[in-house]
Parts: structure tokens; sequence; C-alpha cells
């Protein structure tokens, strides 16, 4: 039995209002766990440092960074250390990205952070993993940004640029002339959704990836079914394949993935 002086306690105006915020926060939060586990939602492109910075001696400045003097090779710097010579390069990047792409690409675009190479640091880097290799160090600055389909996922894009500022890496999205806005309408669940819709027998989902084709121009929500027994040798599942764009442009496919062992 509850007595009569706790439900008073209950039911105050201000325990209600902050019951009612723990209820719908819990709501919120527990809403998209029901909809898929985040481990599934994967971003979609490669940022590419590979070819341009992978192996140079070189510190990751980001904003909210370390803040310490003493840099360290495995977490980002505050960018604001190097302000007089990171930030502009980045303004001067942002500009030819907005140039090319157009401001509503450019307003879905965020900013993670910056790679600076110093050669006058090889001794820092002894022992690190990959080793220092300069003769396939190309770049002298590696700007990585995220462009999102939604809050929770995105396309990864990376920006090489030389010391000159002379950017040399292509650009890895769409210009101006091809890119079509993305539905805003549209998010994770939302996709998930739609995707169960159109193909009943999708099951259990591996994945769901935010990614861009270079070769139609396009963004696309792509939904994996898992593979429950996977076995050695080469694995058949159904993608599901929708325009982020035009959800209504929707189709499955088969995908593959092969199993070592």
């Amino acid at each position: 039995m509850i007595h009569s002086d706790r439900i008073y306690f209950l039911l105050q105006p201000k325990r209600m209002k902050h019951l009612l915020t723990l209820l719908l926060g819990f709501s919120v939060t527990s809403g998209f766990a029901q909809c898929i586990d985040e481990q599934k939602v994967k971003y979609g492109g490669d940022f590419g440092h590979h070819g341009y910075i992978y192996f140079c001696p070189s510190y990751d400045f980001a904003y909210g960074g370390d803040t310490s003097k003493k840099w360290s090779i495995l977490n980002p710097i505050d960018i604001r250390q190097v302000a007089s010579t990171a930030v502009p390069v980045k303004e001067a990047v942002e500009q030819q990205i907005r140039a090319y792409a157009g401001d509503v690409f450019f307003s879905n675009l965020a900013f993670s952070s910056i790679q600076v190479v110093y050669l006058d640091s090889l001794a820092k880097f002894e022992g690190r993993g990959p080793a220092v290799d300069m003769t396939r160090c190309r770049g002298k600055y590696f700007l990585t940004y995220y462009f999102h389909g939604d809050s929770e996922a995105a396309y990864c894009i990376g920006v090489a640029v030389d010391e000159q500022g002379t950017i040399l890496s292509p650009f890895s999205f769409p210009s101006k002339q091809d890119y079509k806005p993305l539905d805003t309408t549209l998010t994770v669940c939302g996709v998930l959704s739609k995707a169960r819709k159109f193909n009943r027998r999708l099951g259990a989902i591996q994945e769901v990836r935010f990614d861009y084709n270079p070769t139609s121009k396009r963004f696309y929500w792509l939904v994996a079914q898992e593979v429950k027994k996977p076995k050695r040798g080469e694995n058949t599942f159904i993608e599901v394949v929708i325009d982020a764009a035009e959800p209504t442009k929707i189709k499955a496919q088969e995908g593959k993935v092969f199993r070592s062992h």
C-alpha cells in the first residue's frame, strides 16, 4: 500500500517534472538501442592517410585535444598550440572544399583533426609502428572530416596538403553540380525500417553504413544482412541499398564476404 504522504511526495510538480525528464531521457536513449546496436552502425569512406602521411613523423591536432606541452604521438593535441600554422591551412582547404562542393554539402561537413609532419622530430618517433619511411612521406598536412548522414552515421573524408598549401589528394565527394542534397528526415532507424519493409528476408542485421559511390556520385545507406553460419570461403548475404537523397530509390543486391577458416 502507498500512503497518502508518499503520493503527495511523488506528485509534487517539481518532482513530477524531474521524473518525466528522466523517463523521456531513458526513452530517447533506449530508442536507438532498440533499433540496432550502436556497434553495427559503420562509417563509410576511407580517410586515405596511407599514400600521403601514414609513414611520416607527424602529430595530430584537434579542437578539445590535449593541452599539455609534452606532445604525444598517440592522442590528439589541442589545435590552439599550432593555431598560427594549422588554422590558416584548414581555412584554405575548407574554402576550396566549399567552392568545389557547394554550401549545402559543406554545411554537413564536420572537421575532425589535422596532422602536421615534423621532419625535425624523427628521433621522437623511433620504435613507433608503423616505422617512419621518408621515401613514402608525400604530404605536410593531412586533414580529416566527417560528412554526416545523420547524427549517428557519417562518411570519412581525408585531404592531403603539401608544404606550399597545394591539395595533393583527389576529392572523394561530389562537385556542387553533381551533389544531391540528402533527405534529412532519414535516420539510421528510419533506414533500417525501410530496408526491412522492402525485403522481408533480411532478418538479423550485420551493419548499417552510410557511404558514397564515386561512379554514380551519390550517397547511399546500405543495410547488410548478418551471415548466420559463415563457412570457409565465399559467403553471400542480402544488402539493401537506399539512395540518401531520394529514399524511394531502393534496391536489394547480393553481397559477398570471404572467410579464410
